[in-house]
């Protein structure tokens, strides 16, 4: 049997490997809707003084790329163990997925990885 390093994923792993990103990207499109909610109802700013709705703004913006990314990195066509390493890198490198939801999507690849 091929180890984690050195085969390219099967089936059941690659689905294994999607469902984590797919729920790394509910996490993040969670908080782009809530982001944008709070965007939506902010009164209006005064152009260019507002700083609380600025901040906003770079928040918008920061988490679609965060999401660009997601979506770059979960198409990569690696082995399960790379897979692994960069679903680790991105949750690390995150500011928008909450410990908990870390280590519950860390649980479901470990478990569902060890069942195969």
């Amino acid at each position: 049997m091929p180890s984690l390093e050195t085969a390219m994923p099967t089936i059941m792993q690659m689905e294994i490997i999607q469902t984590a990103w797919d729920k790394i990207r509910a996490q993040l499109e969670t908080e782009k809707l809530r982001i944008y909610e709070v965007i939506g109802n902010y009164p209006p700013p005064i152009a260019a003084c507002d700083q609380q709705f600025n901040y906003l703004l770079e928040e918008r913006t920061r988490i679609s790329r965060e999401l660009d990314s997601l979506n770059k990195a979960s198409i990569a066509s690696l082995t399960i163990e790379d897979s692994i390493k960069l679903i680790d890198e991105f949750i690390r490198s995150s500011g928008y997925v909450d410990p908990e939801a870390a280590q519950t999507i860390r649980s479901y690849l470990k478990e569902g990885l060890s069942r195969l």
